[in-house]
């Protein structure tokens, strides 16, 4: 062929321009295997994931995970027959404050070393109130308390339940001062005594203990706690609930379900029942006791600072069959 430059060449040379590239082929759609694509696609997604090794093979960290596994059974295992788990701790605890007791019976006079409850009869035993009355001191765990064992210890709190049946956690004994005292012997208003609930997780004693005022409770009322130390903040004096006859019935025995109100010695605060304030716990809703004085216009004490110290009372007969007819019968009448 003749070159541009004059010569004869077989070839192109470089002299000339390179030929135009030839179009591209356009494919038929209608001819394309879609199918065959795919099944390529599928194909090089299985190689990717395909398992490398042998099925007895243990791939990552499936020995560590299954040791974990048994470790962790083995230690709820443990937790549960050491009672440390909380829905055991909780069953231990209610097994042991909730356990029925009897109080003392046949009785002329409060006396001491006898176990009796002390009420609030005039405040209603609901959070609305509905005609029921009466609410009893209580010793309380709170989810704290738990943490350190199924049963009172030091530093425990105190409430008013609406719970009437006596139990570990209502129940009391008035104990000497100034010298150990007898069964026989009789409480007198306005002596000092140590109020001791009936039984404690400890090996010691635990009495009411009116707090002073601390950086956490700055500013309002002096709360109750048990104390296994009786010291001066623990001692109370009971006295009648009328004012007229306090003085002179100073020094005299008193009975069973008297009204009465009990004063802590070191404040010279009443008991009293804060029936605005419920607070939930894990025997339901239930009152704040606290140390003050509620008087009316008179100087009066009012239904907050009101107490009585029960003792068991047979159940009389006849109430069943006034109920039965429909007469409204008090529910701590029928027992």
């Amino acid at each position: 062929m003749l070159c541009n430059c004059g010569n004869i060449k077989l070839t192109p040379c470089q002299c000339s321009p390179p030929p135009k590239p030839a179009p591209p082929r356009i494919q038929d759609t209608y001819k394309f295997d879609y199918g065959m694509e795919r099944d390529l696609l599928e194909h090089e997604l299985l190689y990717k994931n395909r398992i490398i090794y042998s099925l007895p093979v243990k791939v990552d960290n499936w020995n560590e995970d299954l040791f974990l596994k048994e470790e962790k059974t083995k230690l709820t295992n443990m937790k549960r027959m050491r009672c440390e788990l909380l829905v055991e701790k909780t069953r231990a605890m209610l097994k042991n404050l909730l356990r029925p007791i009897f109080l003392a019976s046949d009785r002329p006079f409060i006396e001491y070393t006898r176990v009796y409850q002390i009420v609030a009869s005039a405040m209603p035993s609901t959070l609305t109130p509905c005609g029921k009355y009466g609410l009893y001191l209580a010793g309380l765990i709170s989810e704290n308390d738990l943490d350190h064992g199924t049963h009172f210890s030091h530093g425990c709190g105190l409430t008013a339940s609406p719970d009437s049946q006596p139990s570990v956690r209502n129940s009391f004994i008035f104990r000497g001062c100034a010298r150990e005292r007898h069964e026989d012997e009789a409480v007198y208003y306005g002596e000092d005594v140590y109020i001791q609930i009936y039984e404690s997780g400890v090996c010691t004693p635990l009495y009411i203990r009116c707090e002073s005022s601390s950086y956490d409770n700055f500013g309002t009322r002096l709360v109750l706690r048990l104390s296994q130390s009786p010291d001066f903040y623990c001692r109370f004096k009971v006295y009648p609930w009328m004012p007229d006859v306090r003085y002179e019935s100073e020094g005299s025995a008193f009975a069973p379900n008297s009204e009465v109100i009990i004063k802590h010695t070191a404040t010279g605060r009443n008991l009293a029942v804060e029936y605005n304030h419920w607070v939930p716990t894990f025997f339901g809703p239930e009152c704040v006791v606290t140390c003050h004085t509620y008087q009316d216009s008179h100087r009066m004490e009012t239904a907050e600072n009101l107490w009585k110290i029960c003792q068991f009372q047979k159940t009389d007969k006849t109430l069943f069959v006034r109920a039965a007819k429909g007469e409204d019968i008090p529910d701590h009448l029928i027992g």
